[in-house]
């Protein structure tokens, strides 16, 4: 910490302390999300760690019903966030045939996890070992009665991470990274630079190959524009400036391969957005339980 860190900045560090974060160890982070109109700086962790067993049953929410995440924070030495991880799953109440519900009959009351072998039979893993995973099953027990039987396939891994403002605490930098299913890989990078007051100032995105596929710089507050994006192709060849107003129609300037204007139009270009994981096979047939639905929670409701 400096000696410039503000009273308020003091304040939020000694509350990090109480709930038992401590710099540059990962934590298990809740999916929760503060409302109303005074939104906190998101600089900081808002809520205290929860355990893996919370995390792993993060659940879907009001604000956010197609899938849920299960977040990894760690905290640099003034406890603002350096590094955040989100694992994304979409999971789905399923039906298991006569003969694999026979070999859960001596399972204790509990949570417990499965994959599938070649052979499509279950077999046991350990929690640590399900979040890992692309995909497992959860199966939970209750009273002697097995109650829930879901799967639970991974559609995305993204990690972000932050720079902030010197003796300022304001961010500087975010970059966000998106892994291929095996994390061996990134599919798409994204660098966005802010200014000493947190406006931002360019966004720069990046394929997998690591080579440009636009990149946005926006303007002072006193421009008619917002921003202006030239996005590049395959290549790394320069083929379009599109440039947003604040009131008005967006202009799309058009370029060859040598760089002339080829054509003015007035429309946008949407960047294309990276498709979900592909569930293997042997999960993806197996049959819904209609019979049961998912209740999406409200955005300050705590993990179980």
């Amino acid at each position: 910490m400096t000696h410039t860190t503000s009273p308020l900045d003091m304040a939020k560090i000694i509350e990090l302390k109480t709930m038992g974060i401590k710099p540059h160890i990962p934590f298990y982070a809740s999916t929760r999300t503060t409302v109303g109109s005074f939104q906190p700086e998101l600089n900081y962790p808002q809520y205290p760690p929860i355990s893996l067993q919370q995390a792993e049953n993060a659940p879907y929410r009001v604000n956010n019903p197609f899938n849920t995440e299960l977040r990894i924070l760690i905290v640099g030495d003034n406890y603002q966030i350096r590094e955040r991880w989100v694992y994304r799953r979409k999971p789905q109440y399923i039906l298991l045939d006569k003969q694999q519900l026979i070999g859960l009959a001596a399972l204790e009351n509990g949570e417990h996890f499965f994959i599938f072998d070649d052979d499509l039979q279950l077999q046991s893993i350990t929690l640590k070992e399900a979040v890992s995973l692309p995909n497992y099953i959860k199966i939970v027990k209750n009273m002697g009665k097995i109650i829930s039987i879901e799967k639970k396939p991974l559609l995305s891994i993204t990690k972000w991470e932050y720079e902030y403002w010197p003796n300022n605490n304001t961010r500087h930098y975010l970059r966000s990274f998106s892994y291929t299913i095996n994390k061996k890989q990134v599919l798409r990078s994204l660098f966005i630079e802010y200014d000493k007051n947190g406006n931002p100032l360019s966004v720069l995105t990046k394929n997998q190959d690591d080579k440009l596929i636009s990149l946005e710089k926006y303007y002072q507050k006193d421009s008619d524009y917002v921003s202006e994006t030239t996005w590049f192709d395959e290549q790394g060849v320069k083929r379009n400036i599109v440039y947003t107003p604040k009131v008005g129609e967006t202009k799309n300037v058009h370029f060859d391969n040598e760089g002339n204007i080829t054509a003015i139009t007035y429309d946008n270009i949407e960047s294309d957005h990276l498709p979900n994981f592909v569930e293997e096979q042997r999960y993806q047939n197996l049959a819904v339980d209609t019979s049961k639905q998912y209740k999406a929670e409200d955005s300050q409701q705590p993990e179980k």
